[in-house]
């Protein structure tokens, strides 16, 4: 991603991940598809309920993976520098790339492993500490127990993934989320149609899908890309550099695993005020979410290519083509946000009614809440690209200071906005943490720019001086 137009670079990148995360909504509309038509809404408010909770788990996974590859990225950027300039000697930089994925790899699974061991006896004290409605405990209870259980193979599944895109592969991955999304879909009817499991199926057929997309990114990674393995010297040094290593990632891999964590906390939170909102609200929201999701999921694939861009070519110091990459990128990306915005208003209600049936009210609100989210995506759009740039040259203040905001205005929507303007205020609380969690990043920007160029300079300076 060094090389050629970033406008070409980062769409031929951004298709396949867009590509590949739609067949992950796949298999989530779905599982909401047959849980809502085949179990009703009450089993749908279910799933839907559990939603901010599993997304605090796998969102801090999935935050602390991202991390982890973006620093794989750095050091793929710097070892390609190196290699042009004949200045790869004794192979230290491939060592560098092959520490980091071992170690990568090690500390994703600890951390999934801890979760899950963690998490699991808390699931129906926090159902009960949200609020959420007697009908609906027992089912949320067996999806919940499924899906964090499986936090370690979900761990596996996302930081190999996140590796292989992290050199600048985003087809690979394509290719085993297509076959996992089958699978999902497959084991999706086996396990709610004929075998009854109910919600539990669901969850079950979610954790064996990862499971499968993982085993694929691994037997590519020991066939195609044996150079993030280690050997046996790199493994015999591995214990003295664990802690050096250790610290080299978790900085930046812990640091936005809770940026993530932290945005849903306050989604958390919302989801405690909606659930005093009754069924139909709960159920019409989890629809909503659906259609949420595909509005967005461009937005963040073009981020998630952003990130990628950015630490590989602030890796091999191409400063300039960062700025390139990310004004190509707000265009792309606010191209997609008005496609989207469209499609929400003139199709919202109809794509809501697909998940709820024999429930008008529901299918009202949800798409009241559609047309929300697609009147907002613009500024959702913005927010993404820079927070993504500045977490690929590895700032990683404003992307903190953005996602405290974004809970500080989901703190505000669940003790404010909705009790006093109920669903709508509801409707408020992703445009308003959109809008206001933007500010530090464009500011942080600036102050970036503003430092590349007082070192460009100083290093020009420099030159002259020798000369």
């Amino acid at each position: 991603m060094t090389e050629g137009s970033p406008a070409k670079v980062l769409v031929l990148f951004t298709l396949p991940i867009i590509a590949g995360d739609f067949c992950h909504l796949l298999y989530s509309m779905a599982d909401a598809l047959i849980v809502g038509r085949t179990m009703g809404v009450d089993a749908l408010a279910a799933v839907g309920c559990t939603t901010p909770i599993v997304s605090f788990v796998s969102g801090f996974v999935i935050g602390l993976t991202g991390g982890f590859s973006i620093i794989l990225a750095q050091r793929f950027g710097a070892a390609q520098k190196a290699m042009q300039k004949a200045a790869l000697t004794a192979g230290g930089d491939k060592d560098a790339l092959r520490m980091s994925f071992t170690v990568s790899v090690l500390f994703s699974f600890a951390a999934g492993l801890i979760l899950a061991v963690l998490l699991v006896p808390l699931i129906r004290p926090v159902l009960a500490m949200l609020n959420t409605p007697a009908e609906i405990t027992e089912g949320a209870a067996s999806y919940m127990f499924f899906i964090i259980g499986g936090m370690p193979i979900s761990a596996l599944n996302f930081i190999f993934g996140a590796s292989i895109r992290s050199l600048g592969d985003s087809k690979t991955p394509l290719f085993f989320w297509v076959l996992s999304s089958l699978v999902n879909i497959g084991l999706d009817f086996w396990f709610i149609l004929f075998f009854r499991w109910g919600i539990a199926g669901a969850a079950a057929a979610t954790v064996i899908s990862q499971l499968c997309s993982f085993i694929g990114c691994a037997i590519f990674i020991v066939k195609k890309r044996r150079d993030l393995l280690p050997d046996k010297r790199l493994l015999h040094l591995l214990p003295g550099k664990l802690k050096e290593e250790f610290f080299a990632h978790i900085g930046l891999g812990s640091s936005m695993g809770l940026q993530r964590s932290i945005v849903e906390v306050g989604n958390i939170l919302v989801q405690t005020g909606m659930n005093g909102l009754g069924t139909m609200a709960i159920a019409a929201v989890a629809a909503g979410q659906r259609i949420r999701h595909l509005n967005m999921l461009p937005l963040f694939c073009i981020g998630m290519a952003v990130s990628t861009f950015t630490a590989q070519n602030y890796g091999a110091g191409k400063i300039k083509r960062i700025y390139q990459g990310i004004r190509h990128a707000c265009i792309i990306a606010l191209g997609f946000s008005f496609v989207m915005a469209l499609v929400n208003f003139l199709f919202g209600p109809r794509l809501a009614g697909l998940f709820l049936i024999d429930a008008p009210e529901a299918v009202s609100l949800a798409g009241r809440y559609i047309n929300f989210i697609g009147a907002a995506l613009f500024l959702l759009a913005l927010m993404l690209i820079f927070r993504s740039a500045m977490q690929g040259a590895g700032k990683n203040i404003s992307p903190t200071i953005c996602s405290i905001l974004e809970t500080v205005m989901s703190i505000l929507t669940a003790f404010l906005l909705i009790p006093f303007l109920g669903f709508t205020g509801l409707c408020l609380a992703n445009p308003l943490s959109w809008l206001v969690s933007g500010i530090p990043l464009y500011a942080a920007f600036v102050l970036f720019v503003r430092e590349q160029r007082r070192n460009t300079a100083a290093i020009e300076l420099s030159s002259r001086q020798e000369a």
